[in-house]
């Protein structure tokens, strides 16, 4: 899930903002956990099989340090990030939203925290069912039936509908409603192509090619754990430039699986400095989706930057230190 995540937001910020979190502790939540997943993707098609393959070796080689990759890391962001909301709870003033970005406005309904519900409505219970539903819809039609955006977004449309047809809203006033929201996301479409647009000038004119073909030669006669550090630096870099998982693995495998047969790497390794170099830079590659993200949240990439780097740092010894130990198992 990437694109898909970005649909959970609206109805999340206000979920933390009511429990007395920041705007960051729901971006860390969606994004992070997202972009998290995909650093150690198991099975994920779109990049570990796709590179695997380009690379010349089973899918299944390295899964047993992709799953521990998976734990260890997924364990580190839990601590970092429950450690920062527990203490903006007890000190709004140390939000680093506040800090940087001072009073900021929330783009959706804030929720009364004060409110007790002793019990839930018929009507109440139904639109849970519905909202729920949606979701579990949702997954089923990409997993299953190759649903996309054209056929998710078609799916969140007739759900707004059956909302406001049990709501018995007016005609005018959903449609407002509707119209309101449009214009929230329109900032968003906008950052999406633009970003787009860069990857396109990019690989259109063959400056993706260029950088890939010098980055393969700076690397070429190094030795094995040097030679792994380096590419997991070289696949950071890639990832600005080149945001598409499976774009990234058909470039760069077919030449980096070859040096890597020439320094005696094992390809599931190679495969992995993939993966970890994309989820790393994940975080913070303008051309991916943290613009759009951000978007949503109405958080700066100043604030994120300043949020982010420690974790990221961890993040990279931690890979560092898989990738090499890797190569002698």
């Amino acid at each position: 899930m990437a694109e898909e995540a970005l649909v959970f937001y609206p109805v999340m910020i206000p979920l933390f903002l009511a429990a007395g979190y920041d705007l960051l502790v729901p971006l860390a939540v969606i994004f992070g956990g997202t972009q998290l997943g995909s650093l150690s993707s198991f099975t994920n098609p779109f990049a570990t099989i796709i590179a695997s393959n380009a690379a010349g070796v089973n899918w299944s080689d390295g899964l047993i340090e992709r799953i521990l990759m998976f734990a260890i890391s997924t364990a580190i962001i839990i601590w970092y990030l429950v450690r920062y909301a527990q203490k903006i709870k007890k000190d709004p003033s140390k939000s680093i939203v506040y800090r940087v970005d001072g009073t900021t406005s929330v783009n959706y309904e804030k929720i009364n925290s004060n409110e007790v519900i002793t019990d839930l409505s018929s009507k109440t219970k139904l639109l849970l069912t519905l909202f729920l539903s949606t979701f579990l819809i949702m997954i089923a039609g990409v997993v299953w039936f190759d649903w996309w955006l054209t056929e998710m977004s078609t799916l969140f449309l007739a759900s707004a509908i059956v909302i406001a047809l049990i709501e018995r809203i007016n005609e005018k006033k959903f449609l407002d409603q509707f119209i309101k929201g449009a214009e929230s996301l329109l900032g968003v479409a906008f950052i999406v192509g633009v970003a787009r647009g860069v990857t396109i000038v990019l690989n259109n004119g063959h400056i993706s090619d260029s950088i890939l073909f010098y980055s393969a030669k700076l690397v070429s006669g190094m030795p094995p754990s040097l030679f792994i550090v380096v590419l997991l630096i070289l696949y950071m870099g890639f990832t600005l430039f080149i945001a598409s998982s499976s774009g990234m693995a058909v470039l760069t495998m077919p030449i980096i699986g070859g040096l890597a047969v020439i320094v005696n790497v094992p390809g599931r390794e190679i495969v992995n400095t993939y993966l970890y170099g994309m989820g790393i830079m994940g975080f913070l590659t303008p051309t991916g989706l943290i613009l759009p993200s951000l978007a949503l949240a109405n958080v700066s990439l100043k604030a994120w930057w300043k949020f982010i780097y420690p974790l990221l740092i961890i993040l990279f010894i931690l890979c560092a230190l898989f990738l090499v130990i890797g190569i002698y198992l």
